[in-house]
Protein backbone atom coordinates (compact mmCIF):
# COMPACT_ATOMS: atom_id res chain seq x y z
CA UNK A 1 0.00 0.00 0.00
CA UNK A 2 1.59 3.60 -0.47
CA UNK A 3 2.42 6.00 2.16
CA UNK A 4 -0.23 8.25 3.08
CA UNK A 5 0.48 12.08 2.80
CA UNK A 6 0.69 13.54 5.68
CA UNK A 7 0.72 17.11 7.31
CA UNK A 8 2.03 18.62 10.58
CA UNK A 9 0.46 22.25 11.42
CA UNK A 10 3.06 23.83 13.68
CA UNK A 11 5.91 22.10 12.09
CA UNK A 12 8.26 24.85 12.95
CA UNK A 13 7.23 24.74 17.15
CA UNK A 14 9.03 22.26 19.41
CA UNK A 15 6.69 19.00 19.04
CA UNK A 16 6.50 19.83 15.29
CA UNK A 17 10.09 19.15 15.28
CA UNK A 18 9.47 15.95 16.85
CA UNK A 19 6.92 14.63 14.60
CA UNK A 20 9.44 15.41 11.77
CA UNK A 21 12.09 13.89 12.76
CA UNK A 22 9.69 10.43 14.24
CA UNK A 23 7.95 10.43 10.35
CA UNK A 24 11.72 10.44 9.15
CA UNK A 25 12.98 7.59 11.12
CA UNK A 26 9.51 5.98 9.68
CA UNK A 27 10.33 6.42 6.31
CA UNK A 28 7.95 8.82 5.29
CA UNK A 29 8.61 9.86 1.81
CA UNK A 30 9.19 13.52 1.36
CA UNK A 31 7.09 13.95 -0.88
CA UNK A 32 4.32 12.65 1.29
CA UNK A 33 5.07 15.02 3.65
CA UNK A 34 3.28 18.61 3.96
CA UNK A 35 4.47 21.26 7.33
CA UNK A 36 2.06 23.82 7.78
CA UNK A 37 2.78 26.88 9.68
CA UNK A 38 1.34 31.08 9.86
CA UNK A 39 2.73 32.56 7.61
CA UNK A 40 5.72 32.75 4.80
CA UNK A 41 8.42 32.88 6.93
CA UNK A 42 12.07 32.08 5.82
CA UNK A 43 13.07 29.10 5.10
CA UNK A 44 11.96 25.90 6.13
CA UNK A 45 12.01 23.09 8.09
CA UNK A 46 14.61 19.59 8.10
CA UNK A 47 13.06 16.59 7.27
CA UNK A 48 15.74 13.68 7.26
CA UNK A 49 18.08 15.23 5.14
CA UNK A 50 15.62 17.26 2.88
CA UNK A 51 14.33 20.86 3.54
CA UNK A 52 10.70 21.58 2.99
CA UNK A 53 8.63 24.58 2.72
CA UNK A 54 6.20 25.72 5.42
CA UNK A 55 3.18 26.55 3.92
CA UNK A 56 0.11 28.14 5.45
CA UNK A 57 -2.98 25.56 6.16
CA UNK A 58 -5.67 26.29 3.45
CA UNK A 59 -8.56 24.71 2.00
CA UNK A 60 -6.46 23.61 -1.09
CA UNK A 61 -3.71 22.05 1.06
CA UNK A 62 -5.91 20.14 3.36
CA UNK A 63 -7.41 18.50 0.73
CA UNK A 64 -4.23 16.98 -0.41
CA UNK A 65 -4.07 15.19 3.28
CA UNK A 66 -4.93 11.55 4.66
CA UNK A 67 -3.97 12.57 7.86
CA UNK A 68 -3.53 16.03 9.67
CA UNK A 69 -1.39 16.48 12.83
CA UNK A 70 -2.03 19.37 15.06
CA UNK A 71 1.19 20.61 17.22
CA UNK A 72 -0.42 24.06 17.96
CA UNK A 73 -1.82 25.81 20.64
CA UNK A 74 -5.67 25.55 21.64
CA UNK A 75 -7.11 28.89 19.03
CA UNK A 76 -5.25 27.52 16.33
CA UNK A 77 -6.55 24.10 16.54
CA UNK A 78 -10.04 25.39 17.19
CA UNK A 79 -10.08 27.36 13.78
CA UNK A 80 -8.28 24.37 11.84
CA UNK A 81 -10.72 21.71 13.32
CA UNK A 82 -13.43 24.53 12.33
CA UNK A 83 -12.21 25.09 8.84
CA UNK A 84 -9.50 23.67 6.47
CA UNK A 85 -9.54 20.59 8.99
CA UNK A 86 -12.92 19.04 7.68
CA UNK A 87 -11.32 18.65 4.46
CA UNK A 88 -9.02 15.68 6.27
CA UNK A 89 -10.00 12.46 6.85
CA UNK A 90 -8.14 12.06 10.09
CA UNK A 91 -6.92 15.08 12.37
CA UNK A 92 -5.17 14.41 15.82
CA UNK A 93 -5.16 17.49 17.85
CA UNK A 94 -1.97 18.11 20.48
CA UNK A 95 -3.96 20.26 21.79
CA UNK A 96 -5.96 20.68 25.22
CA UNK A 97 -9.04 22.12 22.70
CA UNK A 98 -10.87 19.30 22.67
CA UNK A 99 -9.49 16.89 25.29
CA UNK A 100 -13.15 16.80 27.43
CA UNK A 101 -15.49 17.00 24.88
CA UNK A 102 -17.56 14.01 25.10
CA UNK A 103 -17.68 13.76 21.33
CA UNK A 104 -14.33 13.32 20.93
CA UNK A 105 -11.80 10.73 21.24
CA UNK A 106 -9.14 11.59 23.70
CA UNK A 107 -6.56 8.49 22.96
CA UNK A 108 -3.62 6.56 24.73
CA UNK A 109 -3.46 3.23 22.56
CA UNK A 110 -1.86 1.25 26.00
CA UNK A 111 -5.08 2.57 28.04
CA UNK A 112 -8.00 2.79 25.75
CA UNK A 113 -7.22 1.85 22.07
CA UNK A 114 -10.01 0.00 22.06
CA UNK A 115 -12.84 3.19 21.91
CA UNK A 116 -11.96 3.61 18.69
CA UNK A 117 -13.38 1.00 17.60
CA UNK A 118 -16.27 1.96 15.37
CA UNK A 119 -15.62 5.36 16.09
CA UNK A 120 -16.18 7.16 12.19
CA UNK A 121 -15.65 10.73 13.47
CA UNK A 122 -12.31 12.87 12.11
CA UNK A 123 -11.15 14.07 15.10
CA UNK A 124 -9.04 12.91 17.98
CA UNK A 125 -7.35 14.72 20.74
CA UNK A 126 -4.17 14.04 22.29
CA UNK A 127 -3.92 14.13 26.36
CA UNK A 128 -1.33 16.19 28.09
CA UNK A 129 2.05 15.10 28.28
CA UNK A 130 2.01 14.19 32.10
CA UNK A 131 -1.35 12.28 31.92
CA UNK A 132 -0.15 10.51 28.50
CA UNK A 133 3.15 8.62 30.25
CA UNK A 134 0.67 8.70 33.69
CA UNK A 135 -1.90 6.22 32.08
CA UNK A 136 0.63 4.33 30.10
CA UNK A 137 1.61 2.64 33.95
CA UNK A 138 -1.93 3.09 35.83
CA UNK A 139 -3.47 1.29 32.92
CA UNK A 140 -2.09 -2.15 33.49
CA UNK A 141 -3.07 -1.02 37.39
CA UNK A 142 -6.35 -0.93 36.48
CA UNK A 143 -6.96 -4.18 34.78
CA UNK A 144 -4.87 -6.09 37.48
CA UNK A 145 -6.44 -5.03 40.68
CA UNK A 146 -8.85 -1.94 40.08
CA UNK A 147 -7.95 1.88 40.98
CA UNK A 148 -9.66 3.35 43.92
CA UNK A 149 -7.22 6.77 44.06
CA UNK A 150 -4.41 8.58 42.25
CA UNK A 151 -2.68 10.94 43.82
CA UNK A 152 0.15 12.50 41.46
CA UNK A 153 2.98 15.05 41.79
CA UNK A 154 4.29 15.77 38.21
CA UNK A 155 7.85 17.42 37.63
CA UNK A 156 7.31 18.74 34.23
CA UNK A 157 10.31 19.54 31.97
CA UNK A 158 11.00 23.19 30.21
CA UNK A 159 10.19 21.63 26.69
CA UNK A 160 7.04 21.44 27.70
CA UNK A 161 6.00 25.25 27.41
CA UNK A 162 7.40 25.33 23.82
CA UNK A 163 10.08 27.39 22.65
CA UNK A 164 9.87 30.09 25.15
CA UNK A 165 10.43 27.88 27.97
CA UNK A 166 13.14 26.59 26.21
CA UNK A 167 14.45 29.95 25.34
CA UNK A 168 13.66 31.40 29.34
CA UNK A 169 15.78 28.07 30.68
CA UNK A 170 19.05 28.54 28.56
CA UNK A 171 18.95 32.87 29.22
CA UNK A 172 18.49 32.42 33.33
CA UNK A 173 21.62 29.70 33.42
CA UNK A 174 24.59 31.17 34.58
CA UNK A 175 22.80 34.37 36.08
CA UNK A 176 22.17 34.68 39.71
CA UNK A 177 19.48 37.44 38.90
CA UNK A 178 16.65 35.97 40.80
CA UNK A 179 14.09 37.56 38.53
CA UNK A 180 12.61 35.43 35.48
CA UNK A 181 14.17 35.79 31.65
CA UNK A 182 12.15 38.49 29.98
CA UNK A 183 9.58 36.73 28.18
CA UNK A 184 9.66 33.48 30.31
CA UNK A 185 5.87 31.38 30.49
CA UNK A 186 6.92 30.57 33.82
CA UNK A 187 5.47 31.87 37.00
CA UNK A 188 9.37 32.57 38.56
CA UNK A 189 12.69 31.69 37.38
CA UNK A 190 13.31 28.50 36.45
CA UNK A 191 16.94 27.36 36.63
CA UNK A 192 18.51 26.46 39.93
CA UNK A 193 14.73 26.59 41.03
CA UNK A 194 11.41 24.71 40.78
CA UNK A 195 8.27 26.61 40.15
CA UNK A 196 5.16 25.04 41.65
CA UNK A 197 2.19 26.20 39.12
CA UNK A 198 1.60 25.66 35.84
CA UNK A 199 -0.65 27.44 34.27
CA UNK A 200 -3.77 29.53 35.92
CA UNK A 201 -4.96 29.32 39.22
CA UNK A 202 -8.12 28.86 39.72
CA UNK A 203 -10.35 30.24 42.57
CA UNK A 204 -10.22 26.87 44.63
CA UNK A 205 -6.55 27.07 44.31
CA UNK A 206 -6.20 24.57 41.90
CA UNK A 207 -4.04 25.39 38.52
CA UNK A 208 -4.99 24.59 34.85
CA UNK A 209 -2.72 21.61 34.60
CA UNK A 210 -3.74 20.40 37.31
CA UNK A 211 -7.29 19.66 36.55
CA UNK A 212 -6.75 18.87 32.79
CA UNK A 213 -4.49 15.87 34.45
CA UNK A 214 -7.57 14.79 36.87
CA UNK A 215 -10.22 15.08 34.14
CA UNK A 216 -8.00 13.67 31.14
CA UNK A 217 -6.93 10.34 33.53
CA UNK A 218 -10.42 9.80 34.73
CA UNK A 219 -11.62 9.99 31.16
CA UNK A 220 -8.84 7.88 29.67
CA UNK A 221 -8.91 5.08 32.30
CA UNK A 222 -12.52 4.85 31.66
CA UNK A 223 -12.94 5.53 35.83
CA UNK A 224 -15.05 8.94 35.94
CA UNK A 225 -15.69 8.75 39.57
CA UNK A 226 -12.01 7.80 40.85
CA UNK A 227 -10.72 9.79 43.57
CA UNK A 228 -7.35 11.78 41.34
CA UNK A 229 -5.34 14.76 43.06
CA UNK A 230 -2.50 16.08 41.04
CA UNK A 231 0.03 18.85 41.99
CA UNK A 232 2.59 19.98 38.81
CA UNK A 233 5.69 21.65 39.12
CA UNK A 234 8.16 23.02 36.13
CA UNK A 235 11.45 21.97 36.98
CA UNK A 236 14.85 22.89 35.37
CA UNK A 237 15.03 20.00 32.87
CA UNK A 238 15.36 20.60 29.19
CA UNK A 239 13.47 17.35 28.66
CA UNK A 240 11.55 14.35 30.19
CA UNK A 241 8.59 14.48 32.64
CA UNK A 242 8.49 12.78 35.65
CA UNK A 243 5.88 11.63 38.04
CA UNK A 244 5.17 10.48 41.46
CA UNK A 245 2.41 8.12 42.20
CA UNK A 246 0.75 7.25 45.01
CA UNK A 247 -2.42 4.74 44.76
CA UNK A 248 -4.78 2.77 46.04
CA UNK A 249 -6.10 -0.32 44.32
CA UNK A 250 -9.55 -1.72 44.86
CA UNK A 251 -8.76 -5.07 45.36
CA UNK A 252 -5.70 -6.39 47.42
CA UNK A 253 -2.67 -7.72 45.63
CA UNK A 254 0.89 -8.24 46.67
CA UNK A 255 3.83 -5.84 45.37
CA UNK A 256 4.83 -8.85 43.42
CA UNK A 257 1.73 -9.17 41.86
CA UNK A 258 1.33 -5.76 40.93
CA UNK A 259 5.39 -5.90 39.54
CA UNK A 260 4.54 -8.50 37.14
CA UNK A 261 1.50 -6.81 35.85
CA UNK A 262 3.96 -3.93 35.12
CA UNK A 263 6.63 -5.83 33.61
CA UNK A 264 4.31 -7.20 30.88
CA UNK A 265 2.47 -3.99 30.07
CA UNK A 266 3.10 -2.60 26.37
CA UNK A 267 5.04 0.58 25.95
CA UNK A 268 6.78 -0.09 29.70
CA UNK A 269 10.22 -0.47 30.44
CA UNK A 270 10.26 -1.53 34.47
CA UNK A 271 13.04 -1.25 36.34
CA UNK A 272 13.27 -3.02 40.04
CA UNK A 273 12.88 -1.07 43.29
CA UNK A 274 16.07 -3.12 44.58
CA UNK A 275 18.74 -0.71 42.95
CA UNK A 276 19.60 -3.14 40.48
CA UNK A 277 19.11 -0.93 38.36
CA UNK A 278 18.97 2.97 37.51
CA UNK A 279 15.84 4.30 39.12
CA UNK A 280 13.62 6.31 36.39
CA UNK A 281 15.37 9.25 35.39
CA UNK A 282 14.49 11.77 32.74
CA UNK A 283 17.88 11.96 31.38
CA UNK A 284 17.64 8.03 30.71
CA UNK A 285 13.89 8.92 28.78
CA UNK A 286 15.31 11.89 26.57
CA UNK A 287 14.86 10.65 23.11
CA UNK A 288 13.09 7.25 24.25
CA UNK A 289 9.74 5.72 23.60
CA UNK A 290 9.10 3.67 26.75
CA UNK A 291 7.87 5.51 29.74
CA UNK A 292 10.20 4.09 32.18
CA UNK A 293 8.93 2.65 35.59
CA UNK A 294 10.39 1.45 39.03
CA UNK A 295 10.42 2.54 42.73
CA UNK A 296 7.25 0.48 43.55
CA UNK A 297 6.48 0.00 46.64
CA UNK A 298 3.47 -0.84 49.21
CA UNK A 299 2.71 1.99 51.55
CA UNK A 300 3.05 0.90 55.21
CA UNK A 301 -0.39 1.39 56.99
CA UNK A 302 -2.51 1.95 54.41
CA UNK A 303 -4.47 -1.21 52.88
CA UNK A 304 -4.04 -1.52 49.16
CA UNK A 305 -1.42 1.21 49.04
CA UNK A 306 1.30 1.55 46.51
CA UNK A 307 3.78 4.20 45.26
CA UNK A 308 6.03 4.30 42.44
CA UNK A 309 8.14 6.77 40.56
CA UNK A 310 8.24 7.48 36.43
CA UNK A 311 9.71 9.23 33.31
CA UNK A 312 8.66 9.94 30.34
CA UNK A 313 10.00 11.80 27.21
CA UNK A 314 7.11 14.48 27.08
CA UNK A 315 7.99 15.61 23.77
CA UNK A 316 7.30 11.87 22.27
CA UNK A 317 5.52 9.44 24.28
CA UNK A 318 3.85 12.67 26.11
CA UNK A 319 3.05 14.36 22.74
CA UNK A 320 4.27 13.45 19.18
CA UNK A 321 4.59 10.13 19.17
CA UNK A 322 1.32 9.32 21.33
CA UNK A 323 -0.39 11.21 18.57
CA UNK A 324 0.94 8.73 15.45
CA UNK A 325 0.30 5.64 17.38
CA UNK A 326 -3.46 6.67 18.13
CA UNK A 327 -2.92 7.33 13.87
CA UNK A 328 -1.86 3.41 13.49
CA UNK A 329 -4.09 2.57 16.17
CA UNK A 330 -7.45 4.05 14.02
CA UNK A 331 -5.90 2.55 10.95
CA UNK A 332 -3.23 0.70 11.24
CA UNK A 333 -3.60 -0.51 7.17
CA UNK A 334 -3.12 2.94 6.22
CA UNK A 335 -0.62 4.28 9.07
CA UNK A 336 0.28 1.46 10.86
CA UNK A 337 4.12 2.09 9.16
CA UNK A 338 4.41 5.38 10.53
CA UNK A 339 5.33 4.54 13.57
CA UNK A 340 9.17 4.00 13.62
CA UNK A 341 10.94 1.15 15.63
CA UNK A 342 11.14 1.73 18.82
CA UNK A 343 13.56 4.44 19.98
Amino acid sequence: MSWPTVGVAGARGVVGGIFLSILADAGLPVDRLRAFGRGREAGGVRFGTADVEVRPLDDAAASELDLLFLATDGPASRDIVAGAGRRVPLVIDNSSAFRLDPTVPLVVPEANGKTLRGYAGNLIANPNCTTAAAVVVLAPIRDAAGLESVDLASYQAVSGAGRPGLDAFLAERGSRHRDKAAGSPFHGRIADNVVPQIDILSDDGWTGEENKIRGEVRRILGLPALDVAATAVRVPVHTGHSVAVHLRTARALAVTELEEALRAAPGLEYRPADGSARHPMPLDAEGRDPVIVGRLRAIPGRARGFALFLSSDNLRKGAALNAIQVAACMDPERFGRLVPPPH
